[in-house]
């Protein structure tokens, strides 16, 4: 890995050349501001220095950076094995909290908080709940030319761990220019002078095939955060951490949905899921298997009534009256198969593409609204 300082950044033209929409990187620009960050990635997306900044990276509107969050950084074993880490630098262990990153920036001379895709909702909540200490924090960091960078937590913005009352943790802070992190030991003076809570940091590791074993095990956390002086950075999850995000991020799109409900698999997601989310994924199959049931229902009473007409009279009346979506499972209901069978695999296939879902939408009266459902930012 890359062990060199972080690149300085002036201006966004210091960027774009480095990146493009090829890579997985979009540059957003808004009224009063411009987000660089990545939408998604391939094997060279982060291959340069310049791009692995771009996660969240702000400008005002002359180009100037205004606010530099966290860098990309990877799971233990992505980028390179436990063994290629000298474990003998400098380094802490750090909660991995569960939640919204939460930076603050000023924008046309008012201090805004923003998640990695600008002013967001979630961004708009936490700043709804920052105390005075946490804005007082905010404004002095960004006056010394630091982003702080908090993580919001709240019963109102869970990911996957649930958390009993608001609060925002100062998880890191690094000089929006030159890009290095402030030391462990700075956030904890930092955040002992404006009595805001910060990140734990635990000591570090010794025996690092030990540490992964115990700490995929963990239940109840995401994980943890192994931070170097230097700034290079690890994540680790917990295996159960793990399977409910991906259970969450599968959530977004509906063609998944469909699969889910296809496969029978539904009843071993929920478990996964908080309560909200459980329950409109309960409606959203039961509409599914209602309208299964009914169509084959309707299916099997039109082919005994009309069984004893000749193949050729059956197909006519068939094409006649029948959707074409559905007279594969009219003749094969003829031939003695079930049709409840072939209305589940008519889902299944639809569960291949999002194309292929709406193809059938009507069938079913499906809607399946991610903005209704509230799923959360999930970090990537």
């Amino acid at each position: 890995m890359d062990r060199k300082p972080f690149t300085t950044i002036h201006h966004l033209d210091d960027v774009t050349p480095h990146i493009s929409f090829e890579l997985g990187f979009v540059v957003s620009r808004r009224e009063s501001y411009t987000v660089v960050d990545y939408v998604y990635t391939t094997d060279d997306s982060f291959a340069h220095a310049i791009a692995r900044e771009c996660r969240g990276l702000k400008f005002d509107h002359t180009g100037k950076i205004i606010a530099r969050p966290f860098h990309k950084f990877f799971n233990l074993g992505e980028k390179e094995r436990p063994e290629e880490i000298d474990w003998l630098r400098p380094h802490v262990v750090l909660d991995k909290l569960d939640g919204s990153m939460i930076h603050p920036a000023l924008v046309d001379g008012e201090l805004v908080f923003m998640t990695r895709m600008g002013i967001t909702p979630q961004a708009q909540l936490a700043q709804r709940h920052a105390s005075p200490d946490v804005l007082k924090l905010s404004a002095a960091m960004i006056d010394r030319g630091i982003t702080p960078m908090f993580e919001f937590t709240s019963p109102d913005n869970r990911i996957v761990v649930a958390y009993e009352r608001p609060e925002l943790t100062l998880l890191a802070a690094r000089h929006i220019v030159g890009g290095d992190y402030l030391t462990s030991a700075e956030l904890a003076d930092i955040g002992a002078k404006f009595a805001v809570p910060v990140v734990r940091a635990m000591a570090a590791v010794e025996d690092i095939h030990a540490f992964v074993d115990e700490s995929r095990r963990e239940e109840g956390i995401e994980g943890y955060v192994i931070a170097f002086e230097d700034g290079h950075r690890i994540k680790l999850k917990t295996d159960g951490y793990v399977l409910r995000h991906k259970a969450l991020a599968g959530l977004q799109l509906e063609k998944n949905v469909v699969e889910l409900v296809a496969a029978r698999a539904v009843d071993d997601m929920l478990p996964l899921l908080k309560t909200d989310i459980a329950q409109h994924l309960k409606i959203y199959e039961a509409k599914l298997l209602g309208g299964v049931s009914r169509h084959a229902a309707e299916i099997s009473a039109f082919v005994e009534q009309n069984r004893g007409l000749e193949r050729k009279d059956f197909a006519q009346r068939t094409m006649k009256e029948w959707d074409r979506r559905l007279t594969g499972i009219v003749f094969a209901a003829l031939d003695g198969r079930n049709p409840q069978d072939g209305m589940m695999k008519l889902l299944a296939a639809a569960g291949q593409s999002q194309s292929r879902v709406d193809g059938i939408r009507d069938l079913f009266n499906m809607t399946w609204n991610v903005d209704v459902l509230g799923l959360p930012e999930l970090e990537a």
